[in-house]
């Protein structure tokens, strides 16, 4: 640190550049880390063979959605958008990219901007280097039917902001809903009903399209596994903050909603789906779902939505089973059991959790995070000063995937305009 402190002060005299420099190499540390992290997450022990070499800055540069050189956003041009694509997977076809490209705008003007302003397409295009992700490693080449899936299921994220819209009335969100249903439940998705509605039809269009491309054991099992979310997005709906509830019930509801995300893409990327890939998948789906609860818990708090940190921190009951021991038992669990490849698992794990928490801080607006933490319940120990101190300094750390969801949802916002309604996938 002192050595550090000399060569700085000599920089800002002499202005060599030193401190840029190391600030950026210490910044492209971080996300790379948090690429690698996102990579475990995703993959488990498999993602080990693509965390070491050139692969890293690949995928930095793919989620961010822009060339560094020339910050140009990879939606706004068919070309680069073309070009990414080749690169990252190594192939000289273009069809099916340029098709995929098509759905992109096609989505972009079928949105209603304010969906676009929350962040919806940053959900949607990380979904689709999701499943572009979980092909490439299984090797899966016909990317015709992948780009397709990949826009499909993309696309299928747009239920839950339909769902939430008070533009449609109760009514209107039934139809909907049960649309839906008879598509993922329906032995026959040839003639499939559509709502009146565009945007309804248009999300319809995608789960039906998953249906038609896919083989009949596939598609059940795309099916089964979004009638558990929708179950599970259902029975959490229906929680009050005077519920009393079992920790099975709090952690199984969170659990399935956030393994299920990951188990359809690889379903749809002919991934191979096994016990081991399920096991991993439900460790992890907890261990992640808990740290973004963590760091959304004051929204969720204002709109009375209950998952296990807003219950501990509403209810006047002691918790039996606390998020954050949970958590760190789960880390043990999957560390040593899943991911036994990858030594640094469990610091990555940690970060994560520590920059949940520094975005705690930066929306809680400078109060006291630690009074905060106390008043969800979180275990007495020095525990938790540490995390607070550590959150609080790590400002170097960049969320790559939610800058690249920022950096996505204000292009698409921009383009919104300009996007052409020409109709694409026989929509």
């Amino acid at each position: 640190m002192r050595i550090k402190t000399v060569l700085k002060t000599i920089d800002r005299l002499l202005k060599t550049g030193f401190e840029y420099k190391m600030r950026s190499e210490e910044i492209r540390s971080a996300e790379e880390k948090l690429i690698r992290f996102s990579m475990m997450r995703d993959f488990g022990a498999d993602a080990s063979a693509l965390m070491i070499g050139a692969e890293i800055p690949e995928w930095s540069d793919v989620l961010k959605g822009m060339e560094r050189d020339f910050q140009q956003n990879l939606i706004e041009s068919p070309a680069l958008f073309l070009r990414i694509a080749q690169q990252f997977l190594r192939t000289d076809e273009e069809e099916p990219f340029l098709s995929l490209y098509s759905y992109i705008r096609e989505f972009i003007s079928v949105c209603p901007e304010k969906y676009l302003e929350n962040g919806v397409f940053g959900k949607f295009m990380r979904s689709i280097f999701g499943v572009f992700a979980y092909s490439k490693r299984s090797g899966k080449t016909n990317y015709h039917d992948i780009a397709r899936l990949s826009g499909y299921f993309a696309t299928t994220y747009l239920y839950d902001d339909i769902i939430d819209d008070p533009m449609y009335n109760q009514t209107e969100k039934d139809l909907y809903a049960r649309n839906v249903f008879s598509i993922l439940e329906s032995e026959d998705v040839t003639c499939p009903h559509y709502s009146d509605d565009p945007l309804m039809a248009f999300s319809e269009a995608a789960f039906s399209g998953i249906r038609m491309i896919l083989d009949e054991e596939r598609a059940r099992m795309v099916s089964r596994s979004y009638l558990a979310i929708a179950r599970a997005t259902y029975i959490g709906s229906q929680w009050a903050p005077s519920d009393t509830l079992t920790g099975v019930e709090l952690y199984s509801i969170a659990t399935i909603k956030a393994a299920y995300t990951r188990i359809i893409p690889a379903i749809l990327a002919g991934y191979t789906i096994d016990d081991v890939f399920l096991s991993f998948c439900m460790r992890a789906g907890l261990i992640y779902q808990l740290t973004d609860d963590l760091r959304d818990i004051t929204d969720d708090l204002h709109n009375l939505t209950i998952t296990p940190f807003t219950y501990y921190y509403l209810n006047q009951t002691d918790p039996k089973i606390h998020p954050i021991s949970l958590f760190l038992a789960a880390i043990s669990r999957i560390s040593d059991e899943n991911l036994l490849a990858i030594p640094d698992a469990r610091r990555l794990w940690i970060m994560r959790l520590t920059h949940s928490i520094r975005q705690l801080t930066l929306k809680n607006k400078g109060n006291n995070t630690q009074g905060f933490l106390l008043d969800m319940k979180f275990p007495m120990n020095c525990c938790l000063k540490e995390l607070e101190l550590i959150a609080a300094c790590s400002d170097l750390i960049v969320d790559i995937e939610a800058e690249a969801a920022k950096a996505f949802s204000d292009c698409a916002v921009m383009l919104r305009c300009g996007c052409s309604n020409a109709s694409v996938y026989g929509h």
